[in-house]
């Protein structure tokens, strides 16, 4: 049996150009497609994919929160970050949320090949041109939190970027299945956290950290 994969990305012909690699390989099989985070989790319960192809970007419920959510119900699926975004707001976030790999869109394909082969095995894999980010990372982890965007939450980070692509507080809400009080009560504690006063601050320093 195959290595059995879902490709979750929110444009069709990504997904068509990443199905058309994966099935000259004989050892995987693409199980099912999704446009969006919702979509994911849904193509998860009822395919059971060995692997999630996941893109970040996607509207709706973003990759980050899609990854958590297959993780927390599907713990024998891996999910592999599979994006265009190299800044550590993005892959350390991924990494938290439980991925097992993050590979760069402008990859290599034997780099996508080689990360779901590894993911598989029950390997963690990230692509080489992530190596000075997360050396980085490590160094900045002995020296405690500097970064204000590094004291946020994942579902304040959610909210932020969902805030910053103009979404309301009730579409927020619908999209995290949480109340609109709820994210009222995160977006207080973001913008005190990052010393942001109004929505256009919001998304002048979402825009200025690469979050939209």
């Amino acid at each position: 049996m195959g290595i059995r994969i879902l490709i979750a990305d929110d444009h069709a012909i990504v997904r068509a150009g990443i199905r058309a690699l994966l099935q000259l390989y004989p050892d995987f099989e693409v199980v099912g497609e999704a446009a969006d985070g919702h979509e994911a989790i849904l193509q998860t319960r009822r395919l059971q994919p060995d692997i999630v192809l996941m893109d970040i970007g996607m509207p709706g419920m973003d990759g980050l929160a899609a990854t958590r959510e297959i993780v927390r119900i599907a713990p024998r699926t891996r999910v592999l970050i599979l994006s265009q975004h190299e800044n550590r707001e993005y892959v350390m976030p991924a990494l938290r949320a439980g991925a097992s790999g993050y590979v760069l869109k402008r990859a290599p394909d034997e780099t996508l090949i080689r990360a779901i082969r590894a993911v598989y095995a029950g390997e963690t894999y990230m692509d080489p041109r992530l190596t000075d980010l997360l050396v980085e990372e490590v160094r900045r982890s002995g020296e405690g939190p500097t970064d204000p965007l590094e004291t946020l939450s994942e579902r304040e980070r959610e909210i932020l970027v969902l805030l910053a692509q103009g979404k309301s507080y009730q579409e927020i809400a619908q999209t995290l299945f949480i109340s609109v009080k709820t994210v009222d009560f995160h977006r207080a504690n973001l913008m005190r956290k990052l010393g942001l006063k109004n929505r256009a601050e919001l998304v002048q320093f979402a825009m200025r950290r690469g979050l939209i």
